[in-house]
């Protein structure tokens, strides 16, 4: 059965410029509280966490140069996946 427009899926890949810290973590757990009906999941090597789960992310360990894969599933996929890949990449402004 093909997927409905409630369960669109949106994917984007990343490379970190920085380590995931407790501010990008944070930002993700806001985007996917925003987004109750949607999933956003995270994988890094073998590690999956879900987005709105802060120590979740953080346990992932994902370091300078670590690929991270976003996949959203639900309404607004590619918005999120978007806002979350920017997230994931602006990590390099978050340092003051």
């Amino acid at each position: 059965m093909p997927p409905s427009s409630d369960d669109d899926v949106a994917e984007r890949v990343v490379v970190l410029p920085k380590p995931l810290h407790a501010r990008p973590a944070g930002q993700l757990a806001q985007l996917a509280g925003r987004h109750k009906e949607t999933t956003v999941q995270l994988v890094a090597g073998e590690k999956k966490a879900n987005a709105r789960s802060v120590l979740a992310v953080m346990a992932m360990g994902a370091v300078t140069g670590t690929e991270v894969t976003v996949t959203a599933t639900g309404p607004n996929a590619e918005a999120i996946a978007d806002e979350a890949a920017g997230i994931l990449t602006a990590a390099e402004a978050a340092d003051g």
